[in-house]
């Protein structure tokens, strides 16, 4: 069960690889250590794709949505982050990177309906 769950979240990742060129809203952070995504496209959103300059660690309890509704997924592997979260029109996600991830640089990240 563990492995095809390992074996579906790398798929997913892949897929997000992907998908990267064919995202259709780039998105950058307004701060660090503490994320905060704006929702600027005017269109209600339901998936961000970041990818980091290192490895981190991203838990549901890390995302919160302001103008949106709760995470249901964090697909992390490595430096990339898939996160299933439905954000509004001028909403914005928080993601609050702890430990070694803290000092983690967004190198890009991309909004998708």
């Amino acid at each position: 069960m563990k492995r095809n769950l390992t074996l579906g979240l790398t798929l997913a990742l892949v897929v997000l690889v992907g998908l990267v060129g064919l995202a259709q809203n780039t998105v950058t952070p307004r701060s660090v250590g503490v994320l905060l995504f704006d929702n600027e496209t005017g269109a209600t959103i339901s998936k961000l794709a970041i990818i980091f300059d290192k490895p981190v660690t991203i838990a549901l309890s890390d995302i919160i949505a302001f103008g949106g509704e709760a995470a249901t997924l964090a697909a992390i592997s490595n430096n990339y982050a898939f996160i299933d979260v439905v954000v509004v029109p001028g909403g914005t996600v928080q993601i609050t990177l702890r430990g070694d991830s803290a000092d983690a640089k967004v190198t890009s990240a991309f909004w998708f309906e």
